[in-house]
């Protein structure tokens, strides 16, 4: 690698940078039976439990940590295809954790997408720190499997995008439906209480296409 490819392009409007040119090796394992790995770092419940949820349901195997020295030490030892993180973390923040990561020869190609509630600014840094792709909080749910289409590559999620279709057709479209209707009803709350009613509306749901699809396994 030549020493002029350590500095991060210049981010678009989703803060893409150089690192969303993940090599064959890391990324693309097309045709095998290697199950997608996928870590999540994040102390915020809400946004964390939901979010490993729904990549599970979409054929992903997820791993959670929720301060970023775990996160580090998960993504050494499990060097996951995929890493999904918040900037403000207990401890460390989700800068130096990126950071890391792009330091540590044995996990720095790794994608990274940021999903975080703090300014332009801070994302602009984590961009520059070597995040590959840079979201804001609220989720939108469209945005979010966009910017794993552009990191991951876009056969990786047609191709679990298509199997979680054929499990909804098998195994309950209605209660699918009912999720994804839920997780965009999430995204307009606006209150508190709300949010928790429809949170624990879509944990509910959830663990019941879960059951379902284990049934049926």
């Amino acid at each position: 690698m030549k020493e002029s490819d350590n500095h991060p392009q210049k981010p678009t409007r989703t803060f893409l940078t150089k690192y969303s040119l993940v090599p064959l090796e890391v990324s693309m394992r097309i045709g095998t039976e290697t199950m997608r790995t996928v870590l999540v770092v994040e102390d915020d419940f809400d946004t964390l439990h939901p979010l490993a949820e729904l990549l599970r349901l979409k054929g992903y195997s997820v791993s959670t940590a929720t301060e970023a020295e775990e996160g580090l030490a998960l993504a050494r030892r499990l060097k996951p295809d995929l890493i999904i993180t918040d900037i403000a973390l207990p401890g460390k923040s989700g800068l130096h954790f990126i950071g890391a990561v792009r330091r540590d020869p044995r996990i720095n190609l790794t994608p990274i997408v940021v999903i975080s509630g703090c300014g332009p600014m801070i994302m602009v840094e984590a961009e520059a720190a070597g995040a590959n792709c840079c979201l804001q909080k609220p989720i939108s749910i469209d945005l979010f499997w966009s910017a794993i289409d552009q990191v991951l590559g876009a056969d990786e999620v047609e191709a679990a995008t298509s199997k979680l279709a054929d499990q909804q057709e098998e195994r309950g479209p209605a209660l699918a439906g009912e999720i994804d209707n839920l997780v965009e009803t999430l995204r307009h709350c606006t209150t508190k209480e709300e949010r928790a009613e429809v949170l624990k509306l879509l944990k509910d749901r959830i663990l019941k296409l879960q059951a379902r699809n284990s049934n049926c396994a």
